[in-house]
């Protein structure tokens, strides 16, 4: 029960922080927020081909929009039935010494646009996560911007899956799962796509896994997952290279044919991209 104390001690902090109620009513709206969906798709074949990328980074001047417009027109040749993006569609903005310097794009709007007018010229169905990158909206300030909400406004084709994890059910007992950790790197390839399967308990696991965030690329079969290191479409930034940690550049392909237990098998397709294709669109476009 509510007192009228505790009513007027309430009514106190709020005046005394100059909260508003409307402020007060976005604050109780926007913890209802769901972390992570789950989009359904009806599909009853026994074979779909999806494609992917990840960490694209549209706004930091290692961004390949070559690598994109590639990733774009492969997709379209392969007739893709979708495609998944797990993370940092955006690079973000900080308050870290020198990064403003790093950034093709300064700014919100200027990332969010750019990213958008991308978006718009892939012609199937996009499912995506928030990254760590993208949360620098949300969190920092606490300003509470969602880029993957933001995307679904602008790009006709988006549908935004949660922030750090989101997933896709097939129409069989598959379920493909979208995820963007916020640690560290490690040495070795694979690892932490292997810790993150071995976090699974048993009953809970879902057939295929596609995680960002690391920058590398790589293919696991473990627990009766097929799990995926996605990649990057950008370049080494200089914090990544101050680390040490190289960047895998490309995108990929995923053919999965589906029988009534789940996903039979998969064939894999990555398509790497290579600095020296960037020199040469620059070379030519002089």
């Amino acid at each position: 029960m509510v007192t009228k104390k505790k009513t007027d001690r309430l009514e106190d902090k709020l005046k005394k922080h100059h909260i508003t109620e409307a402020e007060l009513d976005s604050v109780i709206e926007s913890s209802k927020i769901s972390r992570s969906r789950t989009a359904v798709l009806p599909i009853s074949r026994e074979h779909i081909k999806f494609g992917y990328f990840s960490d694209p980074h549209i706004g930091h001047k290692e961004f390949r929009e070559d690598g994109f417009d590639k990733a774009r027109r492969f997709f379209k040749e392969e007739k893709v039935d979708f495609i998944a993006v797990p993370g940092d569609h955006l690079e973000g903005m900080t308050s870290i010494p020198g990064h403003i310097y790093e950034l093709s794009h300064i700014g919100f709007q200027n990332q969010i646009n750019y990213a958008a007018s991308l978006y718009n010229t892939l012609d199937k169905p996009i499912y995506g996560i928030d990254g760590n990158h993208d949360e620098r909206y949300y969190n920092k300030n606490d300003a509470g911007v969602i880029v993957g909400e933001e995307l679904e406004k602008r790009v006709k084709n988006y549908k935004h899956l949660g922030q750090m994890e989101g997933h896709i059910k097939l129409g069989n007992n598959s379920d493909i799962m979208l995820f963007h950790p916020n640690d560290r790197s490690a040495f070795t390839p694979g690892y932490k796509l292997q810790k993150l399967c071995d976090s699974f308990t048993g009953g809970d696991k879902s057939s295929i896994v596609l995680q960002g965030h690391y920058h590398k690329a790589h293919y696991m079969f473990y627990r009766n997952i097929h799990a995926y290191d996605c990649g990057t479409l950008s370049g080494q930034s200089k914090f990544m290279k101050g680390k040490k940690i190289q960047a895998h550049m490309g995108f990929g392909v995923v053919d999965a044919y589906l029988d009534k237990n789940g996903v039979e098998r998969v064939i894999n397709t990555f398509v790497p991209l290579y600095s020296k294709e960037r020199e040469s669109v620059k070379f030519r476009k002089r």
